[in-house]
């Protein structure tokens, strides 16, 4: 998982190559793991800071929040590249991105489209293989 996500943000720019599914999953889970820690965090902070009134742990928690919204900014430019990626690997079209748009039902073919196995652009034999 951590290697997926390494390549999560080297290839923040990266829209020609492809992405397996594995990497692409793995990222989208570092991703939520890490979200889920923000939340628990402002949680914690924020709800100990509106308890006991307490003006430095209100700071803590809009320091946080601050982190938390650079955080999401950050990741939008490598979460389109991996997505782009993951159609084309996939063997779609990187303009199917946009059916994110679609009211309804929009994710749910998309999420159909990235559980898609790698499409092999040559067969496979014995005569073009370059594993033997």
């Amino acid at each position: 998982m951590i290697e997926a996500y390494k390549k999560f943000w080297k290839g923040y720019v990266d829209f020609t190559g492809c992405s397996t599914p594995s990497d692409y999953w793995f990222a989208y889970l570092a991703n939520m793991l890490t979200v889920i820690a923000f939340y628990v965090l402002l949680a914690i902070f924020g709800g100990i800071a509106r308890a006991t009134e307490s003006s430095f742990l209100a700071v803590i928690s809009f320091i946080i929040l601050f982190i938390f919204f650079a955080f999401g900014i950050a990741t939008v430019l490598p979460g389109i590249a991996i997505t782009v990626r993951r159609l084309r690997d996939a063997g779609y079209h990187w303009a199917f991105i946009f059916l994110r748009f679609a009211l309804g039902i929009g994710g749910i073919i998309l999420l159909v489209l990235y559980c898609q196995p790698t499409k092999v652009e040559f067969p496979f034999n014995n005569f073009n293989n370059p594993l033997k």
